[in-house]
């Protein structure tokens, strides 16, 4: 059997152990898909390079860390790319320039009422912590459909999972969030 037939877990143990060939390996068969992922949060060609390389720098320092019973290498794979994408918009949406004719028109626009904003706020925490309660796997086509926007075909083709597989998970997960939020009060 050649290494390129190796399975995903034995090169990520490969990897952990110091073989710095399984990084190869696993860059042949994932990068395509996780370009794709990564492009698709930011929408810039550059930075979604950047960003496949910071994963897979992450995966090489991190080999050790990978668990098999938290789900499949791809998996993990993704949740990486798919962390540092989302802080990389997050740490964009922190910087905003702005032109002084831009703060004067916006200081003129009527303001929503402030208590709307804080209720909305405090709803998205909840939310956010709510998701935070759910099995990684549920979270992660959770995520996948309804802040990335993917169809359940696209999760199912990007996490190597059966469209039935993606579906249940979705519909467990909703359900599991709707009873989170429920005890804690929304």
């Amino acid at each position: 059997m050649s290494r390129d037939q190796l399975s995903d877990n034995t090169l990520i143990q490969a990897l952990a152990s110091g073989q710095g060939w399984a990084i190869a390996i696993l860059y042949r068969r994932y990068s395509s898909l996780l370009y794709a992922f990564a492009y698709r949060i930011v929408a810039d060609h550059q930075m979604a390079e950047d960003l496949l390389q910071e994963s897979f720098l992450a995966v090489w320092q991190r080999a050790s860390s990978y668990s098999p019973q938290l789900g499949a290498v791809y998996t993990w794979l993704a949740a990486i790319t798919h962390h540092r994408a989302i802080d990389y918009v997050r740490s964009r949406r922190s910087y905003v320039g702005f032109t002084l004719d831009e703060v004067k028109t916006a200081s003129n626009a009527p303001s929503p009422d402030a208590w709307d904003e804080v209720w909305r706020s405090v709803q998205a925490a909840q939310v956010r912590e709510a998701m935070e309660m759910l099995p990684a796997e549920q979270r992660q086509v959770i995520e996948l459909a309804y802040f990335q926007g993917w169809t359940h075909a696209e999760i199912a083709a990007g996490c190597q999972l059966l469209l039935g597989t993606v579906k249940g998970r979705l519909r467990l997960g909703l359900i599991r969030m709707k009873h989170i939020l429920a005890q804690i009060g929304v």
